[in-house]
């Protein structure tokens, strides 16, 4: 079957999906012509048909939604793509390049319509690309040709003024239309329900909690603590010698750090492509931010055996690589796909991160009798408060959870005050028992054990503290969805 035709772009134009929802009989015709024409598995498919319902008995309203890559004029996931595997044509289509992904779905976090696939088998993600062999030719997809219905089309748009006024991009069900500028008209049917819905509208689950990213940041973010805290000692008048430890174990967190991101790629071996797209790619800027920075904490620890390297110039380079490389880690979670991450309280957690474990970990880490009690002191101070802005700052989630009307916000409030309540709890515990303990290490001399076992039971408790915590930031966090079919998925 050749399909229909498509019209010809004229200039500043793209092609573009239009789905007129009340055409739509929900056969699935589309998805199976999609997959037959990609070769996607089920699990991986490419369209996805989905259901809205809304209205009161009598007067119930239900339609189906079909849905596939938008092709969108911002598109986030070719922003965000470290390695430059996707690409958008001329014609607006974009596609991805298999050859370039190394695996690591950061476009599957900043696509809000969840168009991105990842495959288990491949170890990389896919994405419909308007069957683009179809378009070379002149042909339409094959889901538009197998639509009965002719629910689904393709058709020129005109760039600039979809910019400019993209209303119909919007549709229940879908997440707004701003987020990327979707290219998809969407034809909704007159009198629609306000409270029109996706059927499969149901409480969330915990999503994925992403070990191998928990282990990083929060290792990258105890290293960054400890290079910062030996620095300000040095720069204190504390002896050299005695520091060296505090810097070289520093710099073991940060190598054990950026040796577990590795496995949250399907390629690991192709890792190094992920520094191609510094351009716009916060993961780019992660990724070579925090090299840089391991290498600094390499040549500040060898420096410590090097008598004559200037050492003090060399931990403060390393501070300031690690600083951007935390910033850049956490503008990584600045997505508008996932809005509870997208807040100040992400860069603000992961700084609070670094005060709290990072200067309890360097003091235990030196021969504390020979520093003055003043510097000691202060960077004890300096973990009690960033403790406390971590409490501080899950007040802060709570209040935007009660406050705000999004289904966003209201799963997380749910996961946290449902499933993850006892989470929640231990964190909370954990922060006042870090506090305490910090607080009566202070009361002591800080050369004698007592201090020392109190701070040690400080950076443990306080450790498993930010563990939960970080746990329940990437499980908590609740995205923006396309509409499901009632028995799907959330």
């Amino acid at each position: 079957m050749s399909g229909p035709s498509l019209l010809p772009l004229q200039a500043g134009e793209q092609y573009r999906f239009t789905f007129a929802v009340e055409a739509c009989v929900g056969c699935h015709s589309c998805e199976v012509a999609c997959a037959e024409q990609n070769g996607t598995p089920v699990e991986g498919a490419w369209r996805r048909v989905g259901e809205l319902e809304g209205g009161t008995y009598p007067h119930t309203r239900r339609f189906s939604l079909s849905i596939a890559c938008n092709h969108c004029v911002e598109p986030t996931c070719l922003s965000g793509c470290p390695t430059n595997a996707y690409e958008k044509l001329a014609n607006g289509i974009v596609v991805h390049h298999e050859a370039e992904c190394v695996g690591c779905q950061y476009c599957m976090w900043n696509c809000p319509y969840e168009v991105p696939v990842f495959s288990p088998v491949r170890k990389v993600v896919s994405k419909c690309d308007m069957c683009r062999p179809r378009i070379d030719a002149g042909q339409a997809p094959a889901c538009v040709g197998a639509c009965p219905t002719q629910a689904i089309g393709v058709e020129p748009v005109d760039v600039a003024r979809w910019r400019a006024d993209h209303h119909e991009a919007d549709a229940p069900g879908l997440p707004p239309a701003s987020i990327t500028l979707s290219t998809t008209r969407v034809v909704l049917p007159a009198g629609l329900p306000e409270d029109m819905a996706a059927a499969n509208e149901r409480p969330p689950s915990p999503e994925h909690p992403h070990w191998p990213l928990v282990v990083l940041t929060l290792l990258t973010q105890l290293s960054l603590g400890m290079v910062t805290a030996t620095w300000l000692l040095e720069l204190g008048g504390g002896e050299r010698g005695r520091l060296g430890g505090a810097a070289v174990a520093a710099l073991a967190a940060g190598v054990i750090a950026l040796g577990a991101s590795l496995f949250h790629l399907g390629r690991p071996a192709r890792a190094l492509k992920a520094v191609r797209n510094l351009r716009t790619s916060w993961l780019s800027r992660e990724v070579a931010l925090f090299g840089l920075f391991s290498a600094l904490c390499g040549a500040y620890s060898a420096s410590w055996l090097l008598p004559g390297v200037p050492g003090t110039a060399l931990g403060g380079a390393a501070v300031v690589a690690g600083a951007a490389g935390v910033w850049a880690s956490a503008r990584l979670y600045l997505v508008p796909a996932r809005p509870v991450w997208d807040s100040p309280r992400t860069p603000a957690a992961f700084f609070a991160t670094t005060g709290a474990v990072g200067p309890v970990a360097t003091l235990l880490c030196i021969d504390r009798a020979a520093l003055a009690a003043g510097p000691v002191r202060a960077l004890v101070v300096v973990a009690m408060a960033a403790t406390a802005c971590q409490v501080v700052n899950g007040l802060l989630l709570r209040r935007s959870v009660r406050r705000s009307a999004s289904r966003q916000y209201a799963g997380t409030g749910w996961l946290l005050a449902g499933p993850l309540r006892h989470l929640v709890l231990w964190r909370a515990v954990a922060a006042g028992v870090t506090l305490a303990l910090l607080a009566s290490a202070l009361a002591v001399p800080f050369a004698g054990p007592a201090a020392g076992g109190r701070m040690a039971g400080a950076l443990v408790v306080a450790a498993a503290g930010e563990l939960v915590g970080r746990y329940l930031f990437y499980v908590s966090v609740v995205p923006y969805r396309v509409a499901g079919g009632f028995f799907g998925p959330r």
